[in-house]
């Protein structure tokens, strides 16, 4: 469950962050039952408040689910950066972004499943996260493309290679459990491990 309540903070940081564990609690509620299965009611009882306040940090599941992917790719942009800056690399520049990527998603959006409802989106809001996906995952294939050149990536169709390996991660949600045998860092290591020693090339 979410925590609800704060001390020592300003009154624009409580609601910044009770919009947080609005959406983060919204977000496993829809992850673990579907987004179109799950009310609002459902979060305000999550959480432990009225369904009335809730309307003071979101206007409706709508915006939640935007809110939820615009989160999750604000992740996934702060992991390319770092993937761009401490990798020396094509391939040490995946593998920095795709840990950086799955244990920040794991850890701050508490593995959120909805990020695949893309369908569900408002035909403005869609329009808004495809382009940013569709810039995220070329990204990838930029690195895998210099990984390519350096040498220390197989030779590939690199669309092929982010197509999987972002299925796979898009996947984890559905069964990641957050008190599993392994931390969100421990996981992100572990599946990073997995997705990229298979394109590593041999020497």
């Amino acid at each position: 469950m979410g925590r609800w309540k704060n001390a020592h903070k300003t009154n624009d940081e409580i609601q910044r962050l009770k919009r947080m564990t609005v959406l983060k609690e919204a977000g496993r509620a829809f992850s673990k039952y579907g987004y179109h299965n799950t009310s609002l009611d459902e979060v305000a009882r999550a959480l432990g408040i009225v369904k009335g306040t809730l309307y003071n940090y979101v206007r409706d599941k709508q915006e939640i689910l935007f809110e939820c992917h615009s989160l999750a790719q604000d992740i996934g942009d702060q992991a390319i950066a770092k993937g761009l800056r401490d990798g020396r690399t094509g391939a040490e520049k995946l593998t920095i972004t795709l840990q950086s990527y799955i244990a920040a998603m794991f850890e701050d959006l508490g593995a959120c499943a909805i990020i695949m409802e893309i369908d569900a989106l408002r035909p403005a809001d869609r329009r808004k996260v495809v382009a940013r996906r569709d810039a995220f995952e070329q990204s990838f294939v930029t690195m895998i493309e210099e990984g390519m050149r350096d040498g220390t990536l197989l030779r590939m169709d690199p669309k092929i290679a982010v197509f999987t390996f972002m299925g796979a991660i898009n996947w984890m949600p559905r069964w990641y459990r957050e008190d599993g045998r392994l931390s969100g860092p421990q996981l992100a290591a572990e599946v990073t491990r997995l997705l990229v020693d298979g394109l590593r090339a041999r020497k």
